[in-house]
């Protein structure tokens, strides 16, 4: 702290740690709380208020707080303080002072961390509350942003939000209103919040409200499983406003119902309508995707050409499930070497995608091989790096001329720069960093030459830039060393945004690989996965895409820990396995996650009956919405479930976690849980 003072805020952080580690959170509150108050390095103010306020509850002293002029610190660290002061205040007993800072935490924000730590600490106290009409409304709308529906339903209907305070705008009116309804639904008690929305279209007079209603109605009422009076709102809500922003996904709404009770002619009435703007393509490409695959999967061919050429001309084509659906159809009408040739077009596009990898085990069918092979082989004589590819993805390895296949392309990929440096990454020795040769100016950067990545993240794209490919890799692996996986992931995310399209990902080097799709707390996967009997891979597929290994990730939904569980769900299944007393930080250890995670996949597995894509598209959007997308397929295709789950979101969940799981198997196929 002394001898080198621009460090000094560093030390004085890592004093405090090691006093806290000793068990003296007394002097390490005192150091933190003189760190914050000193104009302390940005990098470390989340981490420091974050022990400060451990080391209070530990022991520390809360007269640390009264000097600390937490006003200079970001929202998020000022207001964990502010929770840490009414802690203060409940503990010695000074009920009226801790109120007063808990209730102004959620005046000014309901979404957060602290404003959930402030519901809590104000549910046990409402007795003493000044303002008790007030502060059941703003418990109301805290529990609902984070996802504790049954208290939000208790103190909203407490409170009915129509009738409104002096202080309650006309827009929050109506977003309690909306809360509550929505609180309703998130319960599953759909005929209720069908009922709750109804009311609220009727006492709206601005018309994007009461469409937001009806929109939501219809929504409930498909889940209660009335499609007639889903169908009804749908139209209702695009009749209301027929070029509003929700008029399109109303439209669609209805499209899929109609179709699937037997409605068509009404239903390609509302495709054309939504054909008819520009603007509508996308969605009127989900449509056509989903009128392609309804057909094709009942083995009708006669439309679905059309409809997959309309899907073809939105600005975001899914390109890969559009060429699947046309190898569909080319099988139909038996044109083997056709629907090849569209499953190659999907792989070349992403190996890896579920509906690419589709294609390709449909290739290895009778019905499909000798074309297969025969296509392959007509590739092998092209010396196009692209030609090469797909008789390697045909062929395989394992077949003396796909083998050869692969070298060639290889050959020819390392005559391209930016190719080559993908395909010869490798490890920077230490000695040859340029960190060595830079002009060291910031603190970070001097923590980064001393190997403190933690403290130095700020800086290592600077000192490792993935303009360099072997560089970036290097910084990834250095991170990933350190058990600082989110931000290892990260930069090699970073720099796999610079991999050529024409190179596919099962040439890259293993190493690079492993940090782009790393496997931490490997045990505790395999063992947990093993317990509950599920694939380890998909539960580490998982965590990737849920948290990026993280366990402090906190999602805007109140998600929480590797596995993203919201605190009702995890009591659920806590209770099952002796953990019937779980609280919110429970949720971050990662052995409780990863149990967790494994039981839920289990869960979804034995209601689904093992269907992969409907046990991921639960886990993100609810097992009733899965169940309803399942209720509109004519087949238990996993490609006709993926082409018709309604969300974007959870499509492109479903992408990332299917891929991550077959990247996992190439990757780790041959690991066991203790290696």
């Amino acid at each position: 702290m002394v001898q080198s003072p621009s460090l000094s805020g560093y030390s004085r952080y890592r004093l405090a740690v090691n006093q806290y580690r000793m068990g003296h959170p007394e002097v390490a509150a005192g150091l933190l709380a003189t760190l914050l108050g000193r104009d302390p390095p940005p990098p470390l103010i989340p981490a420091a208020s974050r022990l400060l306020e451990r080391c209070l509850k530990a022991g520390g002293d809360c007269r640390l707080l009264t000097n600390l002029d937490a006003w200079g610190l970001p929202a998020a660290e000022r207001r964990g303080l502010q929770l840490a002061k009414a802690d203060c205040a409940l503990r010695r007993g000074d009920r009226q002072r801790a109120t007063t800072l808990l209730q102004g935490l959620l005046e000014e924000e309901t979404r957060d961390e602290p404003a959930r730590g402030a519901a809590e600490r104000l549910t046990l106290l409402r007795h003493v509350v000044p303002q008790p009409f007030r502060i059941t409304l703003l418990l109301g709308r805290t529990f609902h942003h984070h996802r504790e529906f049954q208290l939000a339903i208790r103190f909203l209907e407490q409170n009915p939000p129509e009738l409104g305070l002096p202080s309650t705008s006309d827009k929050e009116t109506f977003d309690d209103s909306y809360a509550l309804a929505r609180s309703y639904f998130w319960r599953s008690q759909y005929k209720e919040a069908a009922g709750r929305f109804g009311e609220l279209a009727a006492q709206r007079p601005k018309t994007e409200e009461v469409v937001q209603a009806l929109y939501q109605q219809g929504r409930a009422y498909e889940l209660h499983g009335d499609w007639n009076a889903a169908a009804t709102s749908f139209r209702q809500a695009f009749f209301a406003d027929p070029t509003g922003s929700l008029s399109a996904a109303a439209l669609l709404s209805s499209l899929r119902i109609d179709w699937r009770i037997g409605h068509e002619e009404p239903a390609l009435e509302q495709y054309a309508h939504l054909l008819s703007r520009r603007d509508w393509r996308d969605l009127a490409a989900r449509a056509a995707l989903f009128l392609a695959a309804s057909d094709l999967v009942r083995g009708r061919t006669d439309r679905a050409e059309t409809w997959l050429g309309h899907a073809a001309r939105s600005r975001r084509a899914p390109s890969v499930e559009i060429a699947y659906w046309r190898g569909r159809s080319a099988e139909l009408r038996q044109h083997s070497t056709a629907a090849v040739r569209h499953y190659l077009e999907a792989l070349r596009e992403d190996t890896f995608h579920p509906i690419s990898q589709a294609g390709l085990v449909r290739m290895a069918q009778d019905s499909l091989t000798a074309a297969a092979r025969s296509e392959g082989l007509r590739l092998t004589s092209s010396n196009r790096t692209s030609d090469l590819c797909g008789a390697w993805l045909v062929l395989g390895d394992a077949d003396p001329q796909g083998r050869e296949a692969r070298l060639r392309m290889e050959r020819g990929l390392k005559r391209d720069p930016s190719a080559r440096s993908f395909l010869e990454m490798a490890p920077v020795p230490p000695g040859e960093w340029p960190l060595w040769e830079a002009e060291i100016r910031q603190p970070e950067e001097l923590l980064l030459a001393l190997g403190i990545l933690e403290q130095g993240l700020s800086v290592i794209q600077k000192h490792f830039p993935v303009s360099d490919a072997s560089l970036g890799y290097t910084g990834s692996r250095l991170l990933a060393r350190d058990g600082l996986t989110r931000p290892s992931l990260y930069q090699a995310e970073v720099l796999a945004e610079r991999i050529p399209q024409k190179l596919p990902a099962g040439l890259l080097t293993t190493g690079y690989r492993r940090v782009l799709y790393p496997l931490p707390y490997r045990s505790m996967i395999f063992r947990e996965a093993a317990r509950f009997g599920v694939d380890p891979f998909l539960l580490a597929a998982v965590i990737r895409e849920e948290s990026r290994f993280d366990p402090q990730a906190v999602s805007s939904a109140s998600a929480r820990g590797l596995t993203q569980f919201v605190l009702p769900t995890a009591k659920r299944l806590g209770a099952r396995f002796g953990m019937e007393r779980l609280n919110a930080l429970d949720l971050h250890q990662p052995e409780v996650a990863i149990t967790l995670g494994a039981a839920y996949l289990a869960e979804l597995a034995e209601r689904f009956e093992n269907r992969r894509p409907v046990v991921i598209a639960a886990y993100n959007a609810g097992e009733d919405q899965a169940n309803l997308w399942q209720s509109y397929c004519y087949s238990r295709e996993p490609e006709e479930y993926f082409s018709k789950v309604g969300f974007t979101q959870t499509r492109g969940y479903l992408s990332k976690v299917l891929s991550s799981r077959a990247h996992y198997e190439d990757i780790y196929g041959e690991l066991q849980a203790g290696e």
